[in-house]
């Protein structure tokens, strides 16, 4: 691993790190929020320094924006053991003034003060053998370093960001952290790429008119009851396909079994999809369907509403937050409810375009600007000295 200067430039600015190992070419969800969160500080902060932690594919691909930034190798996978080996020395010998880490996952002898961001608490409230491929007892044993790693991010950390009052009410409620400790930090949409033509996908076996999800397949997502109510709805002989993107991996392939062993019809798996495919899977939905039992921020939703499809969603965890009265909602613990909202979906165009409407003027309560000038307000009052 390489070192570092501590840098100085003379002001009474801060030095600050941002731990961004889970941003690069291929971002995940926190890649996107860190990576965002980055850009805008660069073009915002003109007082603090800064220093970025990176995995080799992102040290490679990332270049400071600035002289107030540095980046810095720090090639450890995220959850395992050599995390909790390696990083704390790599934090401590930059010098920090205060350490930013998007995710929960501080190492327990992280020493300086540090700002955790907590996306949700999807973990915490789904702890079972089946939302895991691990065997119960290595399960368990993961389970435990988790609760063990979380907890001393709370408890530790100067402040906690996270990205709706839902998941702030939650970690109240479940930690019970004080109010004032946790800053609600809304998240963006980015703008959709140039969409490829409808044939492009169509290749992919896509037809029209089909109803969208985009995401994994793990249980929380509840994609077991959502397909119970596409069943319904196909027994009153209503033709339309459903299409789900997202990666192939084990819950895929369980959920694939489960369909092909209920000889559910007109069910496709599209797959990964790059953002111009993704762009035009949004784009010609006839709706998007969000029936996940727990969500951090949910951000295909807005995608969706960016793209004019109406985005029908569960009336639980923060999505009617987030989504207000630009979608419309249903009970996620009843299929019959998400049936009836399908059969509106199709159908019912008023409904359609006036949550085409809404979705759009929706979009402009959120911004990657707002939520980089809130963080800093964060890191301003977690600076002071203690």
């Amino acid at each position: 691993m390489n070192s570092i200067e501590v840098m100085s430039n003379g002001t009474n600015g801060m030095h600050i790190g941002i731990d961004a190992r889970f941003f690069g070419p291929l971002e995940t969800g926190i890649g996107r929020y860190v990576e965002r969160l980055v850009t805008h500080l660069a073009a915002i902060d003109e007082q603090n320094e800064y220093v970025v932690f990176l995995r080799q594919r992102g040290y490679d691909w990332w270049q400071p924006p600035n002289n107030r930034w540095k980046k810095v190798l720090a090639d450890y996978h995220w959850y395992g053991l050599a995390e909790q080996r390696h990083m704390p020395g790599i934090f401590r010998r930059a010098k920090l003034d205060l350490l930013h880490v998007p995710h929960f996952n501080v190492p327990l002898l992280t020493r300086q003060p540090f700002v955790v961001t907590i996306h949700d608490l999807i973990l915490d409230e789904f702890p079972t053998e089946r939302a895991t491929t691990l065997e119960p007892l290595l399960f368990a044993f993961k389970f435990r370093a988790y609760q063990a790693v979380v907890n001393h991010a709370i408890r530790q950390s100067r402040s906690i960001i996270t990205v709706s009052e839902h998941s702030k009410q939650r970690l109240v409620d479940r930690f019970h952290v004080v109010p004032e400790k946790i800053s609600v930090t809304y998240e963006s949409v980015d703008p959709l790429p140039d969409p490829v033509p409808f044939q492009t996908i169509a290749e992919h076996g896509v037809r029209r008119p089909y109803i969208l999800h985009v995401g994994n397949s793990y249980p929380h997502k509840n994609l077991d009851r959502f397909l119970a109510a596409v069943e319904m709805v196909q027994r009153r002989k209503i033709d339309f396909q459903v299409v789900l993107v997202g990666k192939d991996d084990y819950f895929s392939r369980r959920l694939r079994q489960d369909i092909s062993q209920r000889q559910v019809p007109n069910i496709l798996f599209y797959g990964f999809a790059a953002d111009q495919e993704l762009a035009a899977l949004y784009q010609h939905a006839q709706a998007y369907f969000f029936p996940s039992l727990s969500e951090g921020f949910g951000l295909p939703g807005l995608e969706a509403m960016q793209a004019g499809t109406p985005v029908y969603a569960a009336r639980v965890s923060c999505l009617p937050e987030v989504f207000g009265d630009a979608a419309a909602y249903f009970d996620p613990l009843e299929p019959s409810s998400i049936a009836q909202s399908i059969a509106q979906a199709l159908h019912d165009t008023l409904q359609r375009q006036r949550l085409i409407i809404a979705g759009r003027e929706r979009l402009k309560q959120f911004s990657w600007r707002r939520m980089a000038q809130e963080t800093l307000a964060v890191y301003a009052a977690a600076g002071q000295p203690r």
